[in-house]
């Protein structure tokens, strides 16, 4: 059931964007194919869903199928449309850990600074190929059960990077889609820093976590 999730998102993915390039019309000023879209320094903004998958970690207890939706945000500058900076945000609600200490599901973050490039394809940039990678934070946080059977927030974030790419179509000069595929990973830590055991178990959760994730979403440029 896990795998047909991601699976469904992933095919998800790239049907919207070959919808919205299906959907776009050829430029009819040249009677020549025009390949290379124009070069326009722009903004641009998405907003996406997916599902994460072959997920590991220092960790024994980190459940290689994560199971659940992620969604998240990004946001980019590209100058003449083809490199730029990125902020990347995404968080997975229902992160599985297998593990009695846990109250219910783990959530993960992740907070990345990116550098992308784009190529922008047909007459006015309509298809857009991409890849993008970077560093930033990524967070795990859960709610730890005590000796005395309540259960209390924990957190902890280690430094990371991504790297991945995908593809965005527009249907237009201004709105499309984007499908994307991306692989995480944390930085192990060579020892495990001061605090509770509580604190110090959350921290051993996300020392060395990798993971992928498939998303699809909406994207906007002006």
């Amino acid at each position: 059931m896990r795998s047909a999730q991601y699976v469904l998102a992933a095919v998800l993915t790239f049907a919207l964007a070959g919808t919205a390039t299906a959907q776009t019309t050829p430029s009819t000023t040249t009677t020549q194919p025009t390949y290379v879209g124009e070069t326009v320094s722009h903004w641009l903004a998405s907003g996406f869903v997916g599902a994460g998958f072959h997920a590991k970690g220092d960790s024994p207890t980190i459940e290689e199928d994560t199971g659940s939706v992620a969604l998240g945000g990004q946001a980019a500058w590209l100058w003449k449309g083809i490199v730029g900076p990125e902020f990347l945000f995404e968080w997975q609600p229902t992160f599985d850990v297998n593990s009695a200490f846990i109250d219910g599901d783990a959530h993960v973050f992740s907070y990345m600074a990116n550098a992308i490039g784009a190529i922008p394809l047909r007459a006015n940039g309509e298809l857009q190929p991409y890849v993008s990678g970077g560093f930033g934070r990524i967070q795990m946080a859960a709610d730890i059960f005590s000796a005395d059977g309540s259960s209390h927030s924990n957190q902890n974030s280690k430094w990371g990077g991504n790297i991945g790419g995908g593809i965005m179509a527009f249907a237009g000069s201004r709105y499309g889609v984007r499908g994307d595929v991306r692989y995480y990973r944390a930085r192990s830590a060579d020892r495990l820093s001061g605090g509770s055991a509580a604190d110090q178990f959350v921290e051993s959760l996300v020392s060395g976590l990798d993971f992928w994730r498939a998303t699809g979403g909406l994207s906007v440029r002006w």
